[in-house]
């Protein structure tokens, strides 16, 4: 089977607002629900879990009564301290429900409301080939490193770095055995679901992404995603 989580744990406190950034309105429809269709319309998806605050988990069960979509295919859960801990947390609930092997488990940011369907479905092509696949794109700028934040220690090579978006796409039970391999030192050390994969010496093939694919985490981001729903 292949399952999708979609990760909607923030309570927009970073970009002021009085509603969490998932629940913001474009052209009067919240993110979320921008970001959930596009999931809906990839049929292969057996089932959706949005992994969200408990304290808004009922207000996000409401707007979706609103829609009329198939409410056996979206379940609403608490989601965990962080984002990677409301991954995780559902990947062994699916695990629970159905077990874990030789399910597609597919992540993705609430937030990233311009994935379009074509790129969920070739993560899901590129997992049933490699195992593990992530959403890219290369980057554009230069990217200097400093270890200390007020000098530059190292300019690395541009041509061999890219910017992670979402969807991460995973063989379930191999992100499941991944993870419970780590120990508290590493775990600690995850900074995306692919790093889960990457610690433990595993490899994620490059999706191919879409620069409009961004991440709303400002309100200069939610401005631009204005502009790109009215375009689209």
């Amino acid at each position: 089977m292949i399952f999708a989580c979609i990760a909607a744990g923030g309570t927009g406190s970073r970009m002021g607002l009085d509603i969490p950034k998932q629940f913001a309105k474009i052209s009067g429809k919240p993110i979320i629900i921008y970001t959930l269709e596009q999931f809906l319309k990839v049929e292969e998806i057996n089932k959706i879990y949005i992994g969200c605050h408990k304290d808004w988990a009922q207000y996000l069960r409401d707007i979706l009564k609103e829609q009329s979509f198939d409410p056996e295919r979206i379940e609403v859960i608490d989601g965990g301290r962080d984002r990677n801990d409301t991954i995780l947390g559902c990947a062994y609930r699916i695990a629970e429900q159905y077990g874990s092997k030789e399910h597609i488990f597919i992540t993705h940011d609430s937030v990233r409301p311009f994935v379009t369907p074509e790129i969920i479905r070739k993560n899901i092509v590129a997992c049933k080939e490699h195992g593990f696949a992530g959403t890219y794109v290369a980057a554009t700028d230069t990217i200097a490193i400093s270890s200390d934040g007020v000098t530059v220690d190292s300019v690395p090579n541009r041509k061999t770095l890219y910017n992670a978006q979402t969807p991460q796409t995973f063989m379930l039970d191999g992100l499941i055995e991944a993870y419970e391999s780590l120990d508290e030192q590493k775990r600690s050390m995850i900074t995306d679901t692919c790093s889960v994969i990457t610690l433990t010496g595993g490899k994620i093939y490059i999706v191919e992404g879409d620069y409009t694919n961004i991440k709303i985490t400002t309100i200069s981001d939610l401005t631009a995603a204005k502009a790109l729903a009215y375009r689209k």
